[in-house]
């Protein structure tokens, strides 16, 4: 609902107004900390469709998240999948002049490798990456990439998928 407040001469060139949502029971991070919470495959792949169609949804309205991790993908009674926490959120532009947005986001553990080189002109890939994580997460109940640091974060990335190469990345050279 919508709430008015009259103004006064304290308050009247400020505005009031409150955000209402749907009530959501879980948090992913929670579930999958919760031993007697079991998801099977099926209800896997429900969430990870769930959430590939929000991100669709966002990047589609141009909107990169820029925080996703198991916390902030919110799950009602019924199984139904919010994704939350648009704090770090910003709108992206796909322009021939390339953008130089800050490379401080995503939490270290969901950060994919062009943020932890230092890429200041990136898009919804760095959201899919997040993704990954958590539908990896999903399996192995914990966040499968821990790092300490971004250089740590860094080499446990490259022990999963490999070195980072010329050979699988055709323009890492530019970050050197």
């Amino acid at each position: 609902g919508l709430h008015v407040i009259s103004a006064t001469p304290y308050n009247r060139w400020k505005s009031t107004f409150y955000l209402v949502f749907d009530f959501c029971e879980h948090d992913l991070a929670g579930l999958l900390s919760n031993a007697n919470v079991k998801f099977s495959l099926g209800e896997i792949k429900k969430v990870m469709q769930q959430l590939l169609n929000a991100l669709y949804f966002i990047h589609y309205n141009k909107i990169l998240h820029r925080d996703m991790k198991a916390a902030n993908v919110l799950i009602t009674k019924s199984g139904v999948l919010k994704l939350a926490d648009f704090g770090l959120a910003r709108a992206f532009s796909i322009s021939r002049q390339p953008n130089r947005y800050t490379n401080r986001v995503v939490t270290l553990w969901y950060r994919p490798p062009e943020l932890l080189l230092g890429e200041l002109n990136y898009g919804p890939p760095i959201d899919l990456w997040g993704a990954g994580c958590i539908m990896a997460e999903m399996w192995t109940r914990t966040p499968i990439l821990q790092g300490s640091s971004e250089q740590h974060q860094l080499t446990l990335i490259s022990q999963l998928c490999g070195s980072i190469c010329p050979e699988v990345w055709p323009t890492i050279a530019e970050y050197e």
